[in-house]
């Protein structure tokens, strides 16, 4: 995972979480945004069914998944 430094922010993946409502208590968020990453270092173009795959074993008992999803979806990657 690039690592940013301060003066450049968030990671994109970081601001879709933040932009969406997805960070509620913070517990999961860590978990799930390392799998985002990796997840869409190796599937830029996902389908909805194919992120709620890939973020299973990951649990979060705040947003009910919907927000999750669409922030991961949001995030283009290069």
């Amino acid at each position: 995972m690039k690592v940013y430094p301060r003066e450049r922010g968030l990671h994109p993946l970081q601001q879709a979480f933040h932009e969406k409502g997805t960070v509620q208590c913070g517990y999961c968020t860590p978990g799930m945004i390392m799998t985002a990453k990796s997840f869409l270092d190796h599937h830029p173009d996902p389908t909805k069914e194919e992120v709620k795959e890939a973020i299973f074993g990951n649990l979060c008992r705040c947003t009910g998944y919907e927000k999750i999803v669409e922030a991961i979806l949001s995030v283009k990657q290069p």
